[in-house]
């Protein structure tokens, strides 16, 4: 089988370590490892994204699948928080010196620059979804 689904009801920021777990056993587990390190770093700044600004760190429903679907690696996360805009959030000047620039604000442009593509929907009655995917050179 190569989809995999993880439900936390009530996650927080600690659980994130357990998100990681289950994301980088399944990469081992279709055999591909190798993209460990990219989706790992997208799928943490997500998550944190989610449980910090969507649930204002005090928790919530957290869904995360991770699923082959030809060469792509496609990890969806699902939460009912609080709706977000990724168009609102400015884009990082990341050629600025490192003492100008601000304290976060790059977890949109780390998870574009992991994953191929990064997309995001809402819904009223499903809540948040943000589905990224990282094309391999092999099907799992």
């Amino acid at each position: 089988m190569n989809s995999q689904i993880l439900t936390i009801e009530n996650a927080v920021l600690d659980d994130i370590s357990r998100v990681i777990e289950f994301v980088v056993s399944w990469l081992e587990a279709q055999g591909q490892g190798k993209y460990a390190f990219l989706v790992e770093t997208a799928v943490d700044e997500a998550s944190t994204n989610v449980i910090k600004h969507a649930y204002a760190g005090k928790g919530g429903f957290f869904e995360i699948s991770c699923d082959m679907q030809g060469n792509d690696i496609v990890i969806m996360i699902r939460d009912r928080g609080k709706p977000f805009d990724p168009g609102s959030v400015p884009q990082p000047d990341v050629a600025a010196d490192l003492e100008k620039r601000k304290i976060g604000g790059l977890g949109i442009y780390i998870m574009k620059k992991m994953m191929d593509e990064v997309k995001y929907s809402f819904d009223a009655k499903q809540g948040n979804r943000l589905e990224m995917r990282k094309t391999t050179t092999s099907p799992g």
